[in-house]
């Protein structure tokens, strides 16, 4: 490859991680979007005695539309209200100053600012606002047809193309759990301080680009575990509970041997549940929400009763679902458990489904990154 100077690197033109397969797609699509909106626009031009039928800035808008649907810039709300709002910013600029130097310059500034107010950046507005400029069309009709009527019939279409060749549009994003998995470094209020910082518009949704730094981190931890199995990384015959403990007595070992997590068994050494100390701080919060520590001295008090309102044994505030892997299964399925949900430990289980030990998130991390150091 050739090599480029330091200050002219960010001028040289970087690899797009996409396949020829979606490249093709992208490619058709715009093709088949322009198409469609060409051919409809036209009839109505033809019936409504309507000139021009079709803008420049629609070509630019199916880049974005078939290409990059994921985009903020490129969902149906921008694209529509980005070229709405720039031709009419155009007009605005057409009638307030008549100067073949700042008339465009002050459409394009107004089409930026009135996107941004809208919240449909749209990058094509800019060039539908200068379009109207250098057309000198001064008829509000311009912003209905052909801007707005072009811009809802690529919208529509790439509805339907995107969709059946699987590329969701309007682009949904799944939220991130409400409590991230333990072994996820970066928080997403991390990420948020972090973006606030650039200060810049970022063409991807935060969601998205937050779920992208997720899926690293474990393709991460994936590639750092290697061949290990779930069973190198486990607790081996982690310390255990039952049903019947009682709470305080459940505490005290957690504190004693400074563990968050005891797996509750049964005689035939069966995981029935999982304690933590969420399951903890949950009931006294319950117990006394102005004072939850004075909740927890209520709760882990013995009755003095025959009957009480407070739960007494481990098995009242166990948690019921809990994520299990086998102790043979690859360590790369354990990530897995940890990244599905909330999950801060793992019960591991033997071939007869027994309990054969627990994984915590802070255990992963000690073990691979002292393996990869």
């Amino acid at each position: 490859m050739l090599s480029l100077p330091k200050t002219l690197e960010a001028f040289y033109p970087r690899p797009m991680a996409v396949n020829f397969q979606e490249r093709l797609r992208g490619a058709i699509g715009g093709a088949l979007g322009v198409a469609f909106t060409a051919a409809v626009s036209l009839y109505m031009a033809s019936l409504l005695h309507l000139s021009p039928w079709l803008v420049a800035p629609v070509g630019a808008s199916a880049v974005l539309v078939y290409a990059v649907p994921s985009s903020p810039l490129a969902q149906p709300w921008s694209v529509v209200g980005g070229n709405t709002i720039s031709a009419v910013m155009g007009l605005i600029a057409l009638t307030l100053v008549h100067h073949q130097i700042l008339t465009p310059a002050l459409a394009v500034g107004l089409a930026i600012g009135g996107m941004f107010i809208g919240r449909c950046l749209h990058p094509p507005g800019g060039a539908m606002a200068l379009l109207v400029v250098l057309t000198d069309s001064k008829d509000l009709v311009f912003a209905v047809f052909p801007a707005f009527t072009n811009s809802m019939l690529l919208v529509g279409f790439g509805l339907l193309y995107n969709n059946l060749t699987r590329r969701p549009y309007p682009h949904h994003i799944l939220a991130a759990p409400k409590q991230p998995s333990g072994l996820l470094r970066v928080s997403e209020a991390d990420f948020a301080e972090a973006l606030a910082r650039h200060n810049e518009v970022v063409d991807i949704d935060f969601e998205e680009l937050n779920q992208i730094v997720r899926a690293s981190e474990l393709i991460a931890y994936r590639r750092m575990a290697g061949a290990m199995t779930c069973a190198d990384l486990m607790t081996a015959d982690p310390i255990t509970v039952s049903f019947g403990t009682h709470l305080r007595e459940a505490w005290q070992v957690m504190q004693r041997h400074d563990i968050k997590a005891l797996p509750v068994i049964d005689r035939a050494q069966r995981v029935q549940g999982l304690l933590t100390h969420d399951d903890f701080d949950r009931e006294a919060a319950r117990l006394d929400p102005a004072d939850p520590q004075a909740g927890l001295m209520r709760l882990l008090e013995p009755a003095t009763t025959t009957h009480t309102d407070k739960p007494e044994a481990v098995g009242q505030i166990m948690d019921l679902v809990f994520a299990t892997v086998a102790a043979a299964e690859p360590a790369e399925h354990l990530m897995q458990k940890f990244f599905q949900g909330d999950h801060r430990h793992v019960v591991v289980l033997d071939d007869k489904q027994k309990l054969a030990g627990i994984v915590s998130a802070s255990d992963v991390m000690r073990t691979l990154f002292h393996k990869a150091a």
